[in-house]
């Protein structure tokens, strides 16, 4: 509720507003050369919208629904995943149809109008047609209302909400920072560990100290598996859930195929324990103690594989590929010292990514606490 003494308005009847479009793909005309800066979705959603990706030409503007929208023009998403999106327009630019512009206007503060879009965006997108990619219509956003105090008023409410977002920015800044040195210190200590391992251990394979299982491995079509609680691996990590198992024990899993092999966004090597199922995917080690299969996974995931996998489209590392990977090896009792520090570290990162996400959460909490108060007139 807006505070006594606003009015509300509709979009439409205080301002203009338009769509984008897209000039023909298949016309170069229309793209090559181009200097007119078009907008995707995509691009919508900081509060100030400085720079664009992709241009046009004058022809293409010309032979399109694509328009020129002026500087301080607020531009909201209205389809997929951005849908609801919002930012303001620094320089002129023309949009794609997913794009609608509302033009700045004597009646509002555009920064005022990119705050409520803020704060009406869960509002705006649950009134949004289709499920998997919803989409908010520009007559919805025409009959949006929006509560109109007096210009002075709109330029405070700025005023306090910039300098509490601003807070709230930097003290997600402080959080993620932490998290970020804590990662590196892990990184660093096990690169420092496993090149000192490099130069003073002696080097094997893989096959002379661990015990290769994938003979016992069975793939199951996803129709012919039976739900259930016990972990079903592949070569990414648990994939589904059945109802028997394979192993029953401790044993490490190596992806044998897969993007990732080379991307190395996740990791490759990853522990399991227990009843668990293993799919053609994953190769499966058994080793003699704990702290060796620990040391190999820290290992594994910290070297590049790339001159052990075959196939650039599919890449896969074989057997016979893995067991060619040279591993330092030093005494168990330096194996188990670098696991025990490498542990410490993890859980100090697990930990403070725990406090990341808390933060992100509550900042969140103010940042909407913030904008619910600001529109019902009490901020002071």
């Amino acid at each position: 509720m807006a505070k006594i003494g606003w009015k509300y308005s509709a979009v439409s009847d205080f301002t203009k507003t338009s769509a984008g479009g897209t000039p023909q793909k298949s016309n170069k005309a229309y793209y090559e050369g181009g200097d007119i800066p078009w907008l995707l979705s995509g691009e919508v959603g900081t509060p100030e919208i400085t720079q664009a990706k992709n241009y046009i030409t004058v022809e293409g503007l010309k032979n399109s629904s694509a328009k020129l929208f002026p500087p301080d023009s607020v531009l909201v998403a209205m389809y997929g995943a951005t849908a609801g999106e919002v930012g303001i327009l620094q320089f002129e630019a023309s949009t794609n149809q997913a794009v609608c512009a509302i033009f700045p206007s004597d009646n509002h503060v555009p920064k005022f109008l990119y705050y409520y879009l803020l704060h009406a965006k869960a509002d705006l997108v649950s009134q949004a047609v289709g499920n998997a990619q919803p989409n908010i219509s520009q007559t919805k956003i025409k009959s949006l209302c929006i509560p109109l105090p007096p210009l002075e008023e709109q330029r405070r409410i700025v005023a306090i909400l910039d300098e509490a977002f601003e807070g709230l920015a930097r003290a997600k800044e402080n959080a993620e920072v932490n998290l970020q040195n804590a990662r590196e210190l892990f990184e660093s200590y096990i690169d420092k560990a496993f090149n000192t391992a490099a130069h003073e251990c002696q080097q094997v394979t893989l096959d002379t100290i661990s015990e290769n299982l994938d003979r016992q491995r069975v793939p199951i079509t996803k129709k012919d598996r039976q739900p259930g609680d016990i972990p079903y691996y592949g070569a990414s990590g648990v994939v589904d859930f059945v109802s028997d198992h394979i192993f029953d024990e401790d044993l490490l899993l190596v992806s044998e195929d897969g993007a990732n092999l080379l991307a190395r966004t996740y990791p490759i090597a990853f522990s399991v324990s227990g009843k668990s199922w293993v799919n053609n995917h994953a190769h499966v080690l058994r080793f003699e103690d704990a702290e060796t299969q620990e040391y190999l996974r820290l290992y594994l995931n910290s070297i590049s594989l790339e001159p052990y996998v075959s196939g650039m489209a599919q890449p896969k590392l074989n057997q016979k590929a893995l067991n060619r990977i040279p591993i330092p090896l030093p005494d168990a009792a330096s194996r188990n010292s670098i696991v025990r520090r490498a542990s410490n570290l993890t859980s100090s990162v697990e930990l403070l990514e725990q406090k990341y996400v808390e933060t992100a959460r509550d900042l969140e909490d103010l940042r909407q606490s913030f904008l619910q108060k600001a529109f019902a007139g009490e901020l002071t």
